[in-house]
């Protein structure tokens, strides 16, 4: 059963209803159980996302749907209710609480037309969003001027967007003001697809920039920032000069730090040794690592190569001595490089409910992203867990 006619209103309508009836009434009336997961975050308040969005769709067919009709999680009602401006927490997150999660689900929910010249999705809020992570990324202020926000935006539009794309830094600002990325300094901001949109801006001129959770996310984690903009030039900027667009916004791989080398040695010594490995099936890794599209289970991250995309067959329970651990698929996670060094070393463990902990901000992260096919044995997820927290050094 297809979600996508839902409108916002019908989600309001049935977000009143259960505040009428009460939880326990609402979810009784409609057949459907608590929450494990996803809630929707409306005015300071928790909801059973499934159930909203189940009775909310008596707008589209004249009766709610039942639990069995369609499924629930990020895919679906997760990601319906982000495209209709809701916010979403992730399964183990307090509410209320900007997480990565839900910054990453409404990077991937955003609402985009289409270019008629090319059928591809407008570069429009991409661009803006890559303006606003180059300036976290150099330390501008969260906050600019209209006039400069305007010129620089619309100077993108030009040289990276479609043949037919307009500069009109107008609409993707206003797009995500509505969706919850960005922030304006004025009351009363209109819809981005009313046609007094433009003279809005140009009449109110606004400060504006991205809001302060997500500046704060996307400043502080730099793995995060980058995973943002790897999906959004892997989504929006097929064909583009990616290294131009980058240095363009201020995201350019340069580096200027000069780091001092050691002269090192031109005959490095070698000696003759016997050593004892297991042999570990890489077909069986391969397997796992396609089967999650080449993904980091933890991040998400996909790093492109020339020859394809790059992952890690990342052992839960590893399989060298002392810990002996199987080489079968519940035991290997598919990882970025970064994450699988975290993983090994104790910085990043998981809960039995497959929730990701940060062992050294002593938090959640999110949740591991998941495939059908590729079943996770908890107990090693256990083992893991408990070795990690043994060692030495560890409070």
């Amino acid at each position: 059963m297809g979600l996508s006619d839902l409108r916002r209103e019908m989600i309001l309508a049935a977000i009143a209803e259960y505040d009428t009836m009460g939880r326990d009434a609402f979810l009784d009336t409609y057949g459907y159980g608590p929450a494990r997961g996803y809630f929707l975050v409306h005015e300071g308040r928790r909801y059973d996302s499934k159930a909203i969005v189940g009775v909310a769709h008596r707008g589209v067919t004249g009766r709610p749907l039942l639990p069995e009709e369609f499924s629930g999680g990020r895919d679906t009602v997760a990601r319906r209710l982000i495209r209709l401006g809701f916010e979403v927490t992730a399964p183990g997150l307090a509410l209320g609480e900007h997480t990565i999660e839900n910054l990453l689900m409404k990077i991937d929910s955003l609402r985009t037309d289409r270019s008629k010249l090319t059928d591809q999705p407008r570069r429009h809020q991409p661009l803006t969003l890559l303006w606003a992570l180059g300036r976290a990324a150099q330390g501008e202020p969260r906050l600019e001027t209209w006039a400069r926000t305007s010129a620089e935006i619309s100077s993108l539009i030009d040289t990276f967007g479609h043949g037919d794309d307009r500069p009109n830094p107008e609409f993707p600002v206003l797009r995500l003001f509505h969706d919850g990325l960005w922030e304006l300094d004025e009351s009363d901001v209109p819809p981005a697809s009313t046609s007094t949109a433009q003279r809005w801006m140009r009449d109110h001129a606004p400060m504006g920039g991205l809001r302060p959770w997500v500046h704060t996310i996307v400043t502080q984690h730099a793995d995060v920032r980058a995973q943002i903009v790897l999906h959004l030039l892997e989504v929006y900027f097929q064909g583009v000069d990616h290294e131009a667009l980058l240095t363009a916004v201020g995201l350019s791989s340069a580096s200027d730090a000069e780091v001092p080398l050691n002269d090192g040695s031109p005959s490095p010594q070698r000696r003759q040794s016997t050593t004892m490995r297991v042999i570990r099936d890489s077909v069986l890794a391969q397997q796992i690592k396609d089967l999650h599209g080449h993904h980091c289970q933890i991040c998400g991250v996909r790093l492109r190569l020339p020859d394809g995309s790059y992952a890690e067959g990342a052992h839960i329970r590893p399989v060298g001595q002392p810990h002996n651990g199987p080489d079968e698929p519940g035991n290997i996670l598919c990882l970025c490089p970064n994450d699988h060094v975290l993983f090994d070393r104790g910085g990043l463990t998981l809960t039995d409910d497959l929730l990701i902990f940060d062992e050294v901000a002593g938090q959640v992260r999110g949740s591991l992203r998941l495939a059908p096919q590729h079943v996770i044995n908890i107990a090693h997820v256990a083992y893991h867990r408990e070795a990690a927290r043994q060692v030495p050094g560890r409070a």
